[in-house]
């Protein structure tokens, strides 16, 4: 499997070069003027007319009068692949605008969808007045996904830009994109020539002698045959010249039949390719090609010439009518030149242009010689459509010797998750005895192979193809996986630091989904920059925002891929974190329901590791969830008896966890002690520290209850450390919310405050009763209805009220950071410099001092203020961010608590109430923000937990204060639907419909789907 460096030379220049105006065309000065006006006065023009209408001519004549950069592309129907749209795309645009360059190949590389991709495209051109040309757009009408990526560019293209789309079928958007008042349309009726113009025109070829209005009428009403603008109702005419086609019986007669033998056929052997030149047509096998063009350059002929007459491009509907003349000659000649056209394509570097043309030949022996480079490349952009079309028609000429093209099947069956596939792909290497040949020449093959077998549960296999592979980083991603299944290893300290580097290619996938079973959470925070390894791994990024505690961030990355683009294929999305993710929201109904209808989308990928995952969470939902050990033991011993429990570490430590979970809960500590300890010493051996922590907290229970303190003290010690390997405390905090004794023991063995266990105590403090006493003392700012400061519970009053605004602003700064006095002279002086302005600041922090001792820093440094790092200051606005943080890890009665105690805090009254300083303007107007997603969270959770009424207040509050909330319409229509209110969740969503119109948009795929869900 070779690797190729990006290369301009893909490019095709001619599509992205505006074809050159012929200075015979009569210009037609009523129909630029139109274009011109509505180009102007409209963000999107569509011209839609009949082929050779005159459309591209019209608006290259309408282009010279703006004063406007041009942007061309000319689409052809292989950019249905909505990679190569996007790639072709930005070319034309950093031709203008050169800042444009790489903005597509990086959102690509991370990922991002289609269309977001051409929205950031669109909106790279802010402050450029460009005329975007799409030509040829009919090209894309049988492709939602094409349309889709045009559509977005349309969307976000700046003001002053615009964008003109030349169709001949009217393009469907769907609901997205539609005519509105930025968009103006163009039809036939408009491009119709008139008598005056059909005079000009003749007047102009020579053609006096014809009656316009004769000519008007035998044609429809368009001079096709003179201007050769098009057709505009073949019904009204009768083919000429043995031609069905009325247009192609004009060219038969006028045009064809009046060249000699010899341009005819120079022409119509040409018409395979685009862009005609000498060399290009000697190669056909045409002689003397040079004196031929130069005679043709003499005639009036419906084409276009550039470079000094050595290059002719034929009108698009003459090609057309070419190379039906061309197909006459029978299918082996057409197949002829279409092969020689691949490798003159192949030679000037346009080998999927090459590719698509030897299929297009039948030349499939030619193809395959040359695809694999270009295959892997096509999938590598995610042009998987583009890919599986092209082995499928490379089948039949597929050889069991013929192992070029495995890499990029194996490609395909990863990235689509059919892990069976690909193992049966390597089977059939192994039996062909060509496995081993594959995996010594390619280090991503045997990587790949590796990949399904892991899968598939066949370790040995697994090692036999990472033992024969190719050394190399993409063997090294295997390798590092194999640390998942290391059953024997002694230590982690043998490991290969390199192990787990990511390198730019594919393969980093598997060292992003390999860092999250392992648990080196820190790690994921690197995305690939392959965008077949983002397309690979974003699922498992989901998980690792879960596993960090971004619950927000992992929510919303997951609806953006199961509601995107290649959804279908993510198995792992949502067989597996969909259920973990819903728990954690507080829909446990949701969760089991996906965890279910997982166990269907698991079997059909094949992957037996899979399918454990989804018993262990099935038995840890038992526990937790239900509290049912009796279910989570039969969960566990499905698992139990399943081969990967003895040939998989990370499977075989899960389930010992679990089961000592299992006994802990059931009050057996001694059975839970037994297989705690045997889960821990696996998971600190192999380096496997995914569940470590909570493993951990759950043996210093067991530990405890089983009269060995000191044994309780070392695992609690290891969980902290364990979560510190990860890079994230949300596990252990998780696993000390279960078991919050842990934390109580470790918090008396403390002789300061300030201990990491005292950090752990502060961030479960609002879930967790009983910690309060043992944490300590705090200093709090009060914001919210008045100003006010307490030191333990007591209030303290500074004689200056500028102190308590110095105390409330240096609690708002980020992670205690120094403020300097100019800063502090800005922000509370509103920049005053006086002295007295220094006076009031001097005495501000004087009094702060006596009022609250110890409260700032005394060695910050000359000029500096902080807060003093070993005082705990709060404040009602951080207070009220953090409910909103902790509330979404938890769920029912618990989430909604917490969610109405930061209500309750900001409901109190104004924040800062007569404070004015700019700062406090600008957190206010945050807060604003913040409270509105805090009153729709607790609104969501009060519906979650059957508290209708409270609901509907809170859901009411909501939609007063951000009516294109679209989420909060959403939540009024299920609160109807609970009512058993039919005509009020239909009420609801025009509601909805009302307020997004009013911000220029519409109801979401979403909202219309459950639309119908409810009323079903």
């Amino acid at each position: 499997m070779t690797e190729r460096a990006a290369n301009p030379d893909w490019i095709i220049q001619r599509k992205i070069t505006p074809p050159p105006l012929d200075g015979t065309v009569t210009r037609r000065p009523r129909v630029e003027a139109l274009l011109a006006r509505l180009v102007e006065q409209h963000r999107t023009v569509f011209v839609y007319a009949s082929a050779g209408a005159g459309k591209t001519t019209a608006v290259l004549q309408t282009a010279e009068r703006l004063d406007r950069p041009l942007v061309w592309l000319d689409l052809d129907t292989t950019d249905v692949a909505t990679g190569r749209l996007l790639v072709y795309l930005e070319a034309a645009l950093a031709r203008q605008v050169p800042g444009v360059r790489g903005v597509a190949a990086g959102a690509l590389a991370a990922n991002l969808a289609h269309p977001e991709v051409a929205g950031l495209l669109a909106e790279a051109v802010e402050g450029s007045d460009v005329l975007v040309v799409l030509d040829d757009a009919e090209r894309l009408a049988e492709s939602p996904a094409a349309l889709g990526v045009v559509g977005s560019f349309a969307r976000y293209l700046p003001a002053s830009a615009r964008l003109v789309l030349l169709s001949r079928v009217e393009l469907s958007f769907g609901t997205g994109f539609g005519f509105g008042p930025w968009a103006a349309a163009v039809g036939e009726e408009d491009l119709a020539l008139t008598v005056q113009e059909a005079t000009d025109a003749l007047a102009r070829t020579g053609r006096p002698d014809v009656d316009p209005v004769e000519a008007l009428i035998e044609t429809g009403g368009w001079l096709t045959g003179v201007l050769f603008e098009a057709w505009r109702s073949t019904d009204h005419v009768i083919g000429l010249g043995g031609e069905a086609d009325p247009l192609h019986g004009y060219l038969a007669t006028q045009i064809l039949d009046q060249l000699g033998e010899a341009d005819r056929d120079f022409l119509v052997t040409t018409a395979v390719l685009q862009e005609v030149t000498a060399p290009a047509a000697e190669a056909l096998g045409l002689s003397a090609a040079s004196s031929r063009m130069h005679s043709l350059r003499g005639m009036r002929l419906p084409v276009s010439w550039d470079g000094g007459g050595t290059r002719m491009r034929c009108h698009p509907r003459f090609r057309e009518f070419l190379l039906r003349r061309l197909s006459r000659r029978g299918d082996a000649e057409v197949r002829r030149l279409r092969q020689v056209h691949a490798r003159l394509q192949l030679a000037a570097g346009h080998d999927e242009e090459a590719v698509e043309e030897f299929l297009a030949a039948e030349c499939l022996d030619e193809a395959m010689s040359v695809v694999q480079p270009v295959l892997e490349r096509v999938i590598e952009r995610t042009d998987f459509a583009m890919a599986e079309r092209w082995l499928a028609r490379l089948a039949p000429v597929r050889r069991e010797h013929h192992v070029e093209l495995a890499g990029a099947e194996l490609m395909l069956a990863v990235v689509r998750e059919d892990f069976a596939a690909g193992v049966r792909l390597a089977d059939r290497l192994h039996d062909a005895g060509h496995r081993d040949e594959l995996a010594k020449t390619s280090g991503r093959a045997a990587g790949l192979m590796a990949w399904c077998y892991l899968h598939a549960g066949r370790p040995a296999d697994m090692q036999a193809v990472v033992d024969s592979g190719l050394p190399g980083p993409d063997l090294d991603a295997a390798r590092y996986a194999m640390l998942l299944v290391d059953t024997e290893r002694s230590g982690a300290d043998d490991v290969d630091p390199a192990l787990g580097a990511l390198t730019g290619g594919p393969m980093d996938a598997l060292v992003m989904r390999a860092h999250f079973d392992l648990g080196r959470l820190g790690e994921m925070t690197t995305r690939p920059s392959s965008p077949w390894a983002v397309r690979a791994a974003e699922s498992w990024m989901v998980s690792g925002l879960l596993a960090t505690g971004r619950t927000a961030e992992a929510f919303e990355l997951y609806h953006r891929l199961v509601d995107g683009d290649g959804a279908e294929h993510s198995v792992w999305l949502q067989a597996l974190v969909g259920p973990r993710l819903m728990s954690e929201i507080g829909e446990p109904d949701a969760a089991w329901r996906l965890l279910r209808e997982g166990r269907v989308q698991i079997a059909a990928t094949g992957s037996a590791l899979f399918d454990v995952y989804s018993r262990l969470i099935e038995a840890e939902f038992e526990v937790r969830l239900r509290k049912d050990t009796t279910a989570a033991r039969r969960a566990l011993r499905s698992v139990a008896a399943h081969p990967l429990a003895r040939a998989y570490a990370l499977v075989a430590e899960n389930l010992a966890m679990l089961d000592g979970l299992v006994h802990l809960t059931e009050g057996d500590s001694a059975g839970a002690v037994a297989r705690l300890r045997r889960a821990v010493t696996g998971m600190r051996q192999g380096g496997r520290l995914l569940h470590l922590p909570s493993a951990a907290v759950y043996l210093s229970e067991a530990e405890w209850r089983n009269g060995d303190e000191d044994a309780a003290d070392a695992a609690a010690d290891l969980a902290l450390e364990a979560a510190r390997g990860q890079g994230s405390p949300h596990f252990l905090l998780q696993a000390l919310g279960e078991f919050p004794d842990v934390l109580a023991r470790r918090l008396d063995l403390e002789v300061t405050a300030d201990s990491p266990w005292h950090e752990l105590g502060r961030s479960l403090i609002s879930r967790v009763g009983g910690l309060g006493d043992v944490i300590g003392a705090a200093v709090h700012v009060t914001e919210f209805g008045r100003t006010a400061v307490t030191l333990n519970g007591q209030e303290a009053k500074p004689r200056l009220a500028k102190s308590v605004e110095l105390l409330a602003f240096l609690a708002n700064r980020p992670e205690r950071d120094h403020v300097t006095r100019p800063q502090l002279l800005d922000a509370l002086f509103e920049g005053r410099r006086d002295d007295s302005a220094s006076s009031y600041l001097r005495q501000a922090i004087l009094h702060l001092r006596k009022a609250v001792p110890d409260v700032l820093e005394t060695e910050a440094g000359p000029g500096l203020v902080r807060l003093a790092p070993k005082v705990r200051v709060t404040s009602d606005s951080k207070r009220v961010v953090a409910l909103l943080g902790q509330a979404t890890s938890l769920r029912g009665e618990d989430r909604l608590r917490l969610l109405l105690d930061a209500l309750e805090i900001a409901d109190r009254g104004e924040y800062l109430p007569g404070i004015r300083s700019a700062w406090a303007d600008e957190r206010r107007l945050q807060l604003v923000e913040i409270l509105k997603d805090v009153r729709y969270e607790a609104a969501e959770a009060a519906f979650a937990t059957g508290a209708l009424r409270r609901s509907d207040e809170l859901l009411s509050a909501v939609l007063r204060a951000d009516p294109a909330r679209e989420a909060a319409w959403r939540l009024q229509m299920r609160l109807a639907h609970a009512r058993g209110d039919s005509d009020r969740v239909l009420a609801a969503y025009r509601s909805c419909e009302r307020a997004l119109r009013e911000f220029g948009a519409e109801p979401s795929a979403t909202t219309c789907a459950l639309l119908r869900d409810l009323r079903r």
